[in-house]
């Protein structure tokens, strides 16, 4: 780790040194007897002052371009970040640093020092660097900071990058053979839901979701609240599927929570998409970056990206004020229009868990269980992560296991 006073220390190393040679160049004026004698130190210091003078034309005469828009693209793909640093002064540019960036999946950032560089008078320098971004999310990436040098290599000042573009990286779906999905699973449900319905007759209202059409919003109310709301009949049956996505991850290495990440994020759309190319009506619930729950109807690749630009991203410490899955099940059951079938996508499984997938059973509803788990779990530990998923044997609720892959 790097100490915060070492520039101090060495700033004031350098005042010390130039005040020694100042003074040192006074010398031939105490034995020469006129004004030639104080022609070193007057040259000393117009040298010094000159080339301070210098760094501050050239601070001014730096500008910064970046070649890249902002880019999505899939999750593993290589993303190459190209940036140029242009000189419009009629100085040469003798010595200079560029620090670029790209954030981390924790939102720190990953950064590469070139080695030193000059640029010719009215004359740029431009750096490529190729990135492979293996995690979902939204990273930043442009020129964190410039270096430049005085004539005498002396003294620098820093300039702060101003520009900067951003990265979205999208999840891939993974094999039907990964994620079982079958149309038997939805077969079960047999309970009469909610729906609702373009008639004029209706049982309740609720806040108004993506996808309502226009002809059931209850515009009286609408007009006396601060939310667009649904009118909701007794319809009949209804047999959608709801997919849950719990991103709230405990007891995981840092290393290792990005992979458990990625893989509840693409487990939760591999099953959308399976949904969607069956033509079963389906939503996403997921706790938005505002820690409420907020539910969503991808349809395709904007959907997606913009539902990356929604998801919280993953901490290694979690607030403790955020919903877990249980939560999440058991908000959704008091929802107006709570699904028939539901699946949670988690890598976290406790009693309170299980009991809300036993609760959803016994409403004769339809739960499903994918537990995300670590990529180096061996045959041993994976029968003790079983153990507490065979009292759903119990009541007839399906689980699967799905191994997450090795963070890179």
């Amino acid at each position: 780790m790097k100490n915060p006073s070492a520039p101090v220390n060495k700033f004031i190393l350098k005042i010390v040194i130039i005040f020694s040679l100042l003074l040192v160049s006074l010398f031939p004026a105490r034995y020469i007897n006129s004004v030639y004698g104080y022609l070193p130190f007057l040259g000393l210091l117009s040298l010094l002052l000159l080339s301070g003078l210098y760094l501050l034309i050239m601070r001014g005469c730096i500008r910064f371009e970046a070649r890249n828009a902002d880019t999505v693209c899939p999750r593993g793909e290589k993303v190459n970040i190209i940036l140029k640093i242009v000189n419009r002064s009629f100085l040469i540019c003798p010595k200079a640093r560029a620090n670029l960036y790209v954030s981390d999946f924790f939102g720190g950032y990953d950064s590469v020092l070139p080695a030193p560089f000059t640029m010719p008078a009215r004359g740029e320098a431009e750096f490529s660097l190729a990135i492979q971004m293996n995690h979902i999310g939204i990273y930043t990436a442009g020129l964190k900071m410039l270096q430049i040098y005085d004539l005498l290599g002396i003294f620098s000042t820093t300039i702060t990058g101003s520009r900067e573009f951003t990265v979205t990286v999208m999840p891939k779906t993974l094999a039907s053979e990964k994620i079982e999905f079958k149309d038997s699973m939805l077969a079960e449900s047999h309970s009469t839901q909610s729906t609702v319905s373009d008639g004029f007759d209706y049982t309740g209202v609720r806040e108004y979701a993506l996808g309502d059409s226009i002809k059931r919003i209850h515009w009286k109310l609408s007009a006396h609240s601060n939310n667009y709301m649904t009118k909701i009949t007794e319809t009949g049956t209804r047999n959608d599927l709801a997919v849950v996505i719990d991103l709230l991850i405990s007891g995981i290495e840092p290393d290792k929570l990005p992979g458990i990440y990625d893989c509840i994020v693409e487990t939760g759309l591999s099953l959308i998409k399976q949904a969607m190319n069956r033509d079963i009506e389906y939503s996403l619930l997921f706790v938005g970056k505002n820690r409420e729950l907020a539910r969503v109807f991808p349809k395709g690749r904007p959907d997606f990206e913009n539902l990356v630009r929604l998801l919280p991203g993953a901490e290694t410490d979690s607030p403790a004020d955020i919903p877990d899955g249980a939560s999440i099940l058991a908000k959704e059951g008091r929802l107006g229009n709570r699904s028939a079938n539901i699946i949670l996508c988690t890598s976290q499984i406790t009693n309170h868990l299980i009991q809300e997938l036993i609760n959803i059973k016994q409403q004769q509803r339809n739960p499903m269980l994918y537990y995300i788990i670590r990529p180096d779990v061996n045959l041993r530990a994976l029968e003790d992560l079983k153990a507490p998923l065979q009292v759903l044997d119990d009541y007839n609720v399906l689980y699967h296991l799905v191994k997450a892959e090795a963070a890179s």
